[in-house]
């Protein structure tokens, strides 16, 4: 990406919108999204916003609880293209609820993560595509019921 002014731009949005998710606060991270954005999570498309304030409500990033608690998304590297943001990071949790299949675990998490951002010329997000790798909750169950057994 040649702009520099635009990459600029667009890495202030993506920090707002890491910020909400953070915090969490569910209204601030609707807030970094536009009217008719789309969010899709390990291939599931959601495309209505309340479906996008339930997606990420589900993962833990609001005043409910979701299937993760104390959840801090962290950025490890950005790459610019001309019309995307893509970020190699991590989401570090506590495994509190099932989440997409797997029981709770209890276990402190580090689930690494791509994601795709694409902002519109009002500085909001129209698109939020993310692929995370959940083996390790698998693993951590695992880990969890061998002890059961053994105990």
């Amino acid at each position: 990406m040649s702009d520099q002014r635009e990459q600029d731009r667009r890495r202030a949005l993506l920090a707002a919108h890491y910020d909400a998710e953070n915090a969490p606060n569910i209204d601030r991270i609707m807030a970094t999204f536009a009217e008719g954005a789309e969010m899709i999570y390990n291939g599931q498309h959601f495309t209505v916003a309340d479906h996008i304030r339930w997606a990420h409500g589900y993962i833990g990033m609001s005043e409910q609880p979701g299937g993760l608690a104390n959840i801090r998304t962290v950025r490890d590297r950005e790459h610019y293209t001309d019309d995307e943001v893509i970020v190699e990071g991590r989401m570090l949790a506590k495994h509190t609820g099932e989440f997409q299949g797997f029981a709770p675990t209890g276990c402190d998490v580090v689930l690494p993560f791509v994601s795709f951002y694409r902002f519109d010329a009002d500085g909001l997000l129209a698109s939020e595509r993310i692929v995370m790798n959940l083996g390790v909750l698998g693993i951590a169950g695992a880990a969890l019921e061998s002890e059961r057994h053994s105990a």
